[in-house]
């Protein structure tokens, strides 16, 4: 259990928020750790306040004038990692107390039986505001898996040999930049396992931007990279069951009866939405398929 553990934060002007985030990663049980807070442009003493931690934990600073984006933010602090192990936290949201030492334990497990995998991930516990939900997973999710529905999440437990060897995170795209990096490191290194733990705490009830408000137009752009890169037309069911997840698309009657014909599971998803008018005026236009896509 000595292995250093790198966790990147990138940040921009929430300050609140981030030292929630860095607090819960300095109060963790497994102490072989380096943050790396990455200030993307922020301007509201977010540096100073990085600046000032006194922690047994290695705290690094990274901060540019200019914002770069999420993805460079990322990229950067992986390029900058000095850890055996990697994994992130977005500034709004929690580590469980033993969620490092669960994933180290985990990894170490899994090698040590000889298993092939590409990253470690856990369970969710949502904060929405007036509710709290458990997201729960899969044990294991593999291409196929992964190709039909982001299962895995916002973050992952890996190294950073392996992200930086599919490419890292794409600033390319528009929208889905972990679910899309996911595909390739799971395509390269073997399915991700689950912990089956709930050890991060995702907090949706504040008002600063998430990619739930993000224009309709950035999400379906985002979907036909995504498509065009990754799928076949067998997967269009479930990409278009994720697009339907946001509450800014309306989705065609051509795309109901895609996910009608998409498996037992979509179908009744398709359905079900017909209650919450997903199908009713201000279409979102229907992802078409590459050629040669079938």
């Amino acid at each position: 259990m000595n292995d250093l553990v790198s966790i990147y934060v990138p940040t921009k002007n929430r300050l609140g928020l981030l030292t929630r985030a860095v607090n819960s990663v300095l109060a963790q049980s497994y102490r072989q750790l380096e943050l790396i807070v990455v200030s993307d442009g922020s301007t509201d003493g977010t540096c100073d306040y990085v600046r000032a931690l006194s922690s047994d934990i290695q705290v690094r600073l990274i901060h540019h004038d200019q914002s770069q984006g999420a993805c460079a933010a990322r990229n950067l602090a992986i390029e900058a990692a000095t850890g055996r192990f990697i994994t992130g936290i977005d500034d709004d949201d929690v580590f469980m107390p033993d969620r490092i030492e669960r994933f180290v334990r985990q990894w170490q497990a899994l090698e040590a039986q000889g298993q092939r995998f590409s990253c470690l991930f856990d369970r969710r516990i949502v904060n929405a505001g007036g509710s709290v939900m458990l997201w729960d997973t899969e044990a294991q999710v593999d291409l196929a898996a992964i190709l039909e529905t982001n299962a895995i999440g916002n973050q992952v437990f890996t190294t950073p040999e392996r992200l930086k060897q599919i490419g890292m995170f794409d600033a390319a795209m528009p929208a889905w930049q972990d679910w899309e990096t996911w595909v390739r490191l799971v395509r390269a290194f073997g399915p991700a396992i689950s912990i089956c733990s709930n050890t991060y705490l995702m907090d949706i009830s504040h008002e600063f931007e998430r990619i739930t408000l993000k224009s309709p137009e950035r999400i379906i752009s985002a979907a036909q990279l995504f498509y065009d890169r990754h799928c076949q037309r067998r997967n269009m069911a479930g990409l278009l069951r994720s697009l339907a997840g946001y509450e800014q698309i309306k989705l065609s009657a051509s795309d109901f009866f895609t996910m009608l014909g998409g498996g037992r599971s979509h179908a009744k998803f398709a359905v079900k939405q017909l209650k919450y008018g997903k199908y009713k005026a201000s279409l979102a236009p229907t992802l078409h398929a590459a050629p040669g896509k079938r």
